[in-house]
């Protein structure tokens, strides 16, 4: 009988490594018996994923308290990562701890750890906290997970000793995100500089080490900043210059002071948002925000955005001329002629507009808000709506929640009456009981652009309306 020939020992040894990357670490340890050759392959693993759920150990964290977390779990991770050679694509940690049990020391170790293996590409710090946890409960369905997980019984993520982060000169980092930490930079802070993508959601750090970590990162191209809690960045007060910078992403409440693109020539798309605070002093900070995007070309507003720039008085100082592509979400509750003004004014901004997204949204069965932006739009379409005119070539109104379908009948017609240059509206909607009904009242209309497609899209169905 011929000797079947061993196939899975030649592999080349990045085949291997891509082999074992989709395994959890006890499984890929495991393969060290197949042949001499597998032997150490899992040594060379070169991405980790830790934490809550599921994780490359291969099980769950299965409690939540002290014990757990600062010593045991984390004394297992310190174990696999001295266990592996190195240096690493991607190391990613999610943890919650017990309010007034965070073990800030254990993580330091580990972060060492990782630099005397030769340092991190993309680092993920995720923590968020917890006055208890409950015992252990069914894991949601949507995980799929084999047993039962922790249950917070309430999650913070802010709290004010929160685990601190010390971090090392990781030389080759090229992506570092984290969330629910305090971040210090080490004395005589020399950069990242290969650092390409910043993310810092509900960070404590203080203002001078924020602009030292962004004035030595002159290669980012991507800044997100989520400030959600009034207590986490006292009166940041921030101007921001880099040369690379294409992607920035806000969201901020009125303990920010100022954020000013002092230069950012690259800058291509801004995604703003802002705290549900109704503040001339949070209205002046976003005014100055927006002045520094003249230059993007695709632009995502909040629904906040409205209400909080209502509170300044018109008009405007910025425009964007740039802008190809704007996304705004639109609370139908909210509106009324101040907010409605704004809209307005942020349209007649863009003269050079060719995709519009509109989101709108209801927490009530309440339709006013549309009535009324209805009624300034026809009122103020002559009056500076130049995209309408010469460039809108793609409108999507989705709506969501309580907002039926027929409410948003007036929005599509109004860009079907008037935009000159449309090539495709999508209709996105989840309550499909006035279907048919918008269909019909659709079909009566006599759109302005020969061009015109419409396209009605829910859950299940998708819907082609021959429109005149």
């Amino acid at each position: 009988m011929a000797q079947e020939v061993d196939r899975i020992s030649f592999l080349p040894e990045d085949i291997k490594i891509s082999i074992l990357s989709r395994l959890v670490v006890k499984e890929a340890v495991r393969t060290s018996v197949l042949a001499r050759s597998w032997r150490h392959i899992w040594t060379l693993l070169p991405s980790l994923r830790l934490g809550r759920y599921r994780d490359s150990l291969g099980d769950t964290c299965n409690d939540f308290d002290h014990s757990t977390v600062s010593s045991t779990w984390i004394q297992r991770v310190n174990h696999l990562v001295s266990s592996l050679q190195g240096p690493f694509l991607l190391f990613e940690l999610s943890l919650l701890f017990v309010l007034d049990m965070v073990p800030s020391n254990l993580l330091q170790r580990l972060l060492h750890l990782l630099l005397q293996k030769g340092g991190v590409q993309t680092l993920d710090l995720s923590f968020s906290y917890s006055d208890k946890v409950m015992p252990p409960q069914p894991a949601p369905f949507f995980l799929n997970l084999p047993l039962p997980v922790p249950v917070p019984l309430r999650l913070h993520s802010y709290h004010s000793r929160k685990v601190k982060v010390w971090l090392p000169p990781f030389h080759s980092l090229k992506v570092l995100q984290l969330e629910g930490c305090q971040l210090v930079l080490p004395n005589q802070f020399q950069g990242f500089h290969s650092l390409t993508a910043l993310s810092l959601s509900d960070v404590i750090i203080s203002n001078h080490h924020l602009h030292l970590l962004l004035d030595t990162s002159k290669n980012l191209t991507t800044f997100k900043f989520y400030a959600r809690n009034l207590d986490l960045v006292p009166d940041l007060s921030l101007n921001i210059s880099l040369p690379l910078l294409t992607n920035v992403n806000f969201e901020i409440n009125e303990m920010v002071d100022k954020i000013c693109l002092v230069s950012t020539p690259l800058l291509e798309q801004a995604y703003i948002s802002v705290g549900n605070f109704e503040s001339k002093k949070l209205a002046r900070v976003t005014l100055g925000l927006l002045n520094g995007l003249s230059m993007v070309s695709s632009l995502h507003l909040d629904s906040h955005v409205l209400e909080t720039l209502s509170l300044h008085a018109l008009p405007f100082s910025f425009s964007f001329p740039q802008l190809k592509c704007l996304t705004f979400i639109l609370k139908v509750d909210t509106l009324d002629k101040r907010t409605c003004d704004v809209f307005h004014w942020l349209l007649k901004s863009m003269p050079f507009l060719e995709e519009l997204h509109l989101q709108l949204l209801s927490f009530s069965k309440q339709t006013e808000g549309v009535a009324t932006l209805m009624r300034e739009l026809l009122v103020k379409k002559q009056n500076g709506f130049s995209c309408l005119n010469q460039s809108l070539k793609r409108v999507t109104i989705s709506m969501y929640l309580l907002l039926k379908l027929m409410s948003g009948l007036t929005v599509v017609k109004f860009f079907l009456l008037n935009a000159k240059m449309l090539k495709l509206m999508k209709i996105l909607y989840s309550d499909d009981d006035d279907e048919l009904s918008m269909i019909e009242e659709l079909k009566k209309v006599e759109v302005a652009s020969s061009d015109a497609k419409v396209v009605m899209f829910n859950i299940r169905t998708e819907v082609t309306v021959d429109v005149k």
